[in-house]
């Protein structure tokens, strides 16, 4: 949509804005002269939500989301109905016992059965009672019912304190203000002051209940599971499980023990076992050789006499149980007596070699020790290994019992750590209850404000004044952008696509005949512009006719109240005044208007060709002229639901009329709506030319396009369409 043409419908209609804008803010100037002053008292309090002075415990963060939901909190309390009606207490008990209250009824207030009703002494009484204890007053109790109309009737109910109140966080501070503005200086002070008193006393009070409560609850959780883990210690103690753990665990440690000296001692049998298997083959050398030392009898005998008390010795101890030590100092001194004996009866002198071979004394000795050593390994061995199966029984039987038990060491271990959980979690809230203050602070104490809020009266009225400025604006633009109706001739060709040859302005004639208009005579009324235009533009269409060649044209439309009567009189009176001949055919049998308004004799149906009688003459005979120059004739037709084919004769007038040219330089007729019937493409096959006639007060819907398509498929006998009733305030917006 064209911004001109925005523009000139808002230019049109400036009386309607101008006339809404002024009405609105006339309006707003006369509501807002009787407003009275408003007061307004405000105070401030600390919270102490972002800075703290209480004492930390324990490593707290600070938490900017928390802080922001306790502000929330605050607000939503000091709000709340049960603060509000404490104050609202406050606030009537004022008016009923001090001589100059806050409220002064009105007279017809005072007169009402409700103020007649209440005992003031009574009242007094009920609303200190509820403020003492802070518990409200219901509505489904009569007696507390009516003492809540009271405090309405004074003003002192929750909407009406709720609009008078405002509370809210200011901005990157710790700090809460709550404002109250009334008409009285006195009472917003008061009202302000009080209900930071009763908030505090009632956040105390919901404070201390969710402590205690708190505190409580934790007390007896703890309580509990400190019993359930008392009992399992109990059940443990009773299955002897913490005695059969240390067993078990001592025996695993013995065995360990005992394992690690049976390889050490399995390790020397193996050793000493190899020296054995040496000394025996140096033997079996000295047996096929002669030794070169040879040991005196007497001295072999004492060897072998030391030896086998040596031997009977370690036979005594080994027969103990390796327990008495006397048979072991015994068997250590034979050892070493042997021993001693050996090494008398080798050389004094060293042998020249680097090594000589020993004698077969020294590994018959040699022999006979390591005997000894390998049968006391064997049996070391096999103590070991029986003290380690006895162990390793008693470590099983011990497991056995570890098994069943398991379930409950690990319902014990459960048990003390929920225990201790919720001795950390009393711990913590009794701490942080018994340090914890109330840390809201009062910073400004309200006062009386000394003089009253700025009104914003002119502020009211402009604002009025505007809103409805823009409102009307906004409202003529919607109205003008759903308007989709066929305003200009730039609209015309984008929603109905087809030639147009001329256009025709709206023209009032109620006042004025159209003969008065086009011929201009001179007893007519004053003419204005748009009757000039008017006729300028008759007198275009009759060039636009002209200069078709078309001489016998149908003017037709989509639907009916187009304006065709009135272009077809207009139109041949602008031809007459150019000395040309019309002969008007009124074939709208639906609706014969232009056979009634121009004073036609129905009698289309009657003519019919004769060869007795010239066309011509008949259709004289039969014609009625409207002018005085005798050059328009008009032929009426009778009203009916019938087509031309249903009521005209066989060889009728229409069939003829390029034999009336002779006589006529034009002939116009006048055909019914294509939308609602199908006279005019009946007619369209006697006709040179046909004329489309649309209102540009008319909106194109789809049977429109119906009939647009039937004009566009009439090809060159399409002579163009007319735009009929054009505001000229449009003509140049698109």
């Amino acid at each position: 949509m064209d911004i001109i043409y925005l523009f000139r419908t808002l230019l049109k209609r400036k009386w309607i804005i101008i006339f809404a804008s002024l009405l609105a803010s006339g309006l707003a100037f006369f509501l807002t002269q009787n407003n009275k002053k408003k007061y307004r008292s405000f105070t401030q309090i600390s919270t102490g939500f972002t800075i703290s002075d209480k004492i930390a415990i324990g490593t707290d963060n600070f938490d900017l989301y928390e802080a922001d939901t306790k502000f929330n909190n605050a607000i939503v309390t000091i709000t709340s109905p049960s603060v509000i009606n404490l104050l609202a207490y406050k606030l009537i008990l004022h008016d009923l016992e001090e001589k100059e209250p806050f409220t002064q009824l009105k007279e017809k207030d005072k007169e009402s059965a409700l103020y007649k009703e209440i005992n003031k002494e009574q009242a007094k009484r009920i609303f200190s009672d509820r403020l003492e204890r802070m518990n409200l007053l219901t509505s489904y109790k009569p007696d507390e019912k009516k003492m809540l109309e009271f405090l309405s009737l004074y003003g002192y109910d929750y909407k009406s304190i709720m609009k008078q109140l405002v509370v809210y966080r200011v901005q990157h501070t710790d700090y809460i203000q709550m404002d109250f503005i009334s008409e009285n200086p006195e009472l917003s002070a008061f009202a302000i002051n009080n209900l930071y008193e009763q908030f505090i006393r009632y956040y105390k009070k919901i404070r201390s209940t969710t402590s205690q409560e708190s505190l409580d609850t934790l007390k007896n959780i703890m309580v509990k599971r400190k019993e359930e883990l008392d009992f399992k210690k109990a059940l443990m103690a009773g299955a002897g499980i913490a005695s059969a753990n240390m067993e078990s665990t001592s025996t695993y440690d013995l065995i360990s023990n005992f394992e690690q000296s049976l390889a050490t001692e399995q390790a020397n049998l193996a050793n000493q076992q190899a020296s054995l298997h040496k000394v025996e083959n140096r033997l079996a050398d000295f047996n096929s050789q002669s030794s070169s030392t040879i040991v005196p009898d007497a001295v072999n005998d004492e060897l072998i006499v030391l030896r086998n008390e040596m031997n009977e010795a370690y036979r005594n101890y080994v027969s103990s149980g390796s327990n008495d030590q006397a048979l072991f100092t015994k068997y250590n001194r034979l050892k070493r007596q042997y021993q001693d004996k050996v090494a008398a009866t080798k050389p004094s002198t060293p042998a020249v070699t680097e090594k000589l071979p020993e004698t077969k004394t020294e590994l018959l000795a040699r022999k006979n020790d390591l005997q000894i050593d390998i049968q006391t390994s064997i049996n070391n061995i096999n103590s070991l290994k029986s003290k380690i199966s006895i162990l390793r029984g008693a470590a099983n039987s011990n497991a056995a019992r570890g098994a069943s038990a398991e379930t409950l060491i690990k319902d014990v271990e459960q048990a003390n750590t929920e225990y201790l959980q919720a001795k950390q979690k009393y711990t913590d809230a009794y701490e942080t209850s018994s340090s914890s203050a109330n840390n809201f602070r009062q910073l400004l104490m309200a006062q009386p404000a000394i003089s009253p809020e700025p009104s914003k009266r002119l502020l009211i009225v402009g604002l009025a004044g505007c809103a409805a400025l823009l409102a009307s604006i906004l409202v003529i633009l919607f109205l003008a952008y759903l308007d989709s109706s066929l305003k200009t001739p730039g609209i015309f060709a984008k929603a109905v696509n087809l030639k147009l040859i001329n256009m025709i302005n709206l023209m009032d004639l109620r006042k004025n005949k159209i003969a008065d208009i086009v011929i201009k005579k001179d007893d007519a009324p004053r003419y204005t512009k748009q009757h000039n235009i008017f006729r300028e533009c008759l007198r275009k269409l009759r060039y636009e006719i002209e200069s078709s060649g078309k001489r016998i044209v149908l003017f037709a439309s989509t639907k009916k109240g187009q304006g065709k009567t009135t272009i077809i009189t207009g139109l041949s009176y602008s031809f007459s005044m150019s000395k040309k001949k019309i002969l008007i055919i009124d074939t709208n049998f639906c609706n014969n208007d232009l056979t009634i308004y121009l004073g036609a004799v129905p009698s289309l149906e009657q003519l019919e060709y004769d060869n007795s009688k010239p066309l011509v003459q008949q259709v004289l005979e039969k014609a009625v002229t409207i002018d005085d120059n005798k050059r328009i004739f008009v032929i009426g037709c009778q009203a009916g639901d019938f087509t031309p084919s249903e009521i005209l004769p066989v060889d009728n007038l229409l069939k003829h009329l390029h034999e009336l040219t002779t006589a006529f330089d034009y002939i116009f007729l006048e055909g019914p709506p294509l939308n609602d019937f199908s006279d005019a493409k009946e007619l369209s096959q006697y006709v040179d030319g046909v004329i489309g006639v649309f209102s540009a007060s008319t909106t194109v819907k789809q049977i429109d396009n119906e009939s647009i398509y039937f004009f566009k498929t009439l090809g060159d006998k399409y002579t163009g369409s007319v735009l009929n009733m054009v505001d000229l305030q449009n003509v140049n917006t698109a």
